[in-house]
């Protein structure tokens, strides 16, 4: 691995691999979340699940976080190495001409988004986190000593988009989150050199999820905003 990430070829493909690790994730979480509207109780179900598996709390969520950290620390080193690479800026270069804005701004686009993650740890993770392992509650339940009084997760989510300042930051990020991914998910296939007859179509199914996943959060966060505010 330390001799993969040594040449520039090789970072790329790691960033690519933890890319699509990472997209990987967003789909899972995106179809949990969805049931918050479609299915309340699956939902509060789902999430009790996971908040309590230890698979999922000891082992994948580690993962999942270091595969976060990797991808946003590649993503600088390879910005790095590409203004390295290109020491003198050109009086009459025109990067629009050669490329997108989404795809020169990368960096932009990707510390919002971990700006963003920042937020979105501390409104559910350090919140759950706290309430398991300082508080001691691993019961889930509104009323830990009640246990008709159903799981709390459905509940606490709602509250998370009742102000329309959280909810407005939600939806821009989302919205640059669909410009990153619009790049990044369709390059990446290019990136480990996926290159053959299904290529086209794999880069087109990249470029429709890419706005389809996180549409689908700003849905749910407007949902959930509107939803429980009084008629």
């Amino acid at each position: 691995m330390s001799g993969l990430l040594k040449s520039s070829i090789g970072r790329k493909v790691a960033m690519a691999l933890s890319g699509l690790f990472l997209v990987v994730f967003l789909t899972q979480h995106f179809v949990i979340n969805s049931t918050s509207v479609l299915a309340p109780e699956l939902f509060n179900t789902w999430s009790h699940f996971m908040g309590t598996n230890g698979l999922v709390q000891f082992a994948l969520q580690p993962v999942l976080i270091l595969g976060v950290i990797f991808h946003f620390v590649m993503g600088f080193v390879l910005e790095i190495q590409n203004r390295k690479a290109r020491p003198i800026n050109y009086v009459n270069y025109k990067g629009s001409a050669n490329a997108s804005w989404m795809s020169r701004n990368m960096i932009i686009s990707g510390l919002v988004i971990l700006a963003f993650l920042g937020l979105h740890f501390y409104d559910f993770w350090i919140h759950e986190i706290t309430i398991k392992y300082v508080e001691g509650d691993m019961t889930g339940l509104v009323n830990p000593n009640d246990p008709s009084s159903g799981f709390r997760y459905l509940e606490e989510t709602v509250h998370k988009f009742e102000s329309p300042v959280r909810v407005g930051l939600y939806v821009i990020s989302f919205v640059l989150l669909a410009l990153h991914l619009w790049h990044g998910f369709a390059s990446t296939f290019q990136s480990v050199g996926f290159n053959n007859k299904y290529a086209a179509g794999l880069s087109k199914f990249a470029k429709v999820w890419s706005i389809a996943i996180p549409v689908g959060f700003i849905c749910i966060a407007v949902y959930h905003h509107f939803n429980q505010i009084p008629h």
